[in-house]
């Protein structure tokens, strides 16, 4: 199962002090409110790395912040008509260098797919 959340350093050193007084893992799971599981894993990767900070994580980096890719979303919800080259020249214009494809894949995750909306004739007043 996939780790929901992350521990903070001191409450990790905390667990790990108690085990080393030799307190046992559903002693110090009690006394800390965390799973036995959890106590575990992390007198495992003291054991294996000798260290509890958390460890760097593979893969690249997102060139998307989540901020700028809120400000997509917001853009392409205010304007649907907007085009993903509309939008990366402002990504552009604000020193992200990104390729049209990274913007489509970022309003694909926000749920906005690639429709335009249709153009509707003006009404007139003999239309009422």
């Amino acid at each position: 199962m996939v780790k929901r959340k992350e521990l903070s350093d001191d409450l990790r050193s905390q667990i790990v002090n108690a085990h080393k007084d030799g307190l046992g893992y559903k002693a110090i799971s009690k006394r800390f409110e965390v799973h036995v599981a959890t106590v575990q894993s992390i007198i495992r990767k003291l054991k294996t790395f000798n260290k509890v900070e958390n460890l760097k994580r593979p893969g690249r980096k997102p060139k998307v912040s989540a901020r700028q890719a809120r400000c997509l979303v917001r853009a392409a919800a205010v304007n649907p008509r907007i085009t993903t080259k509309e939008m990366l020249k402002d990504l552009n214009g604000q020193g992200t260098k990104v390729s049209r494809q990274t913007i489509q894949r970022t309003l694909n995750k926000a749920g906005l797919n690639g429709r335009r909306p249709r153009k509707t004739p003006l009404l007139k007043p003999n239309h009422t």
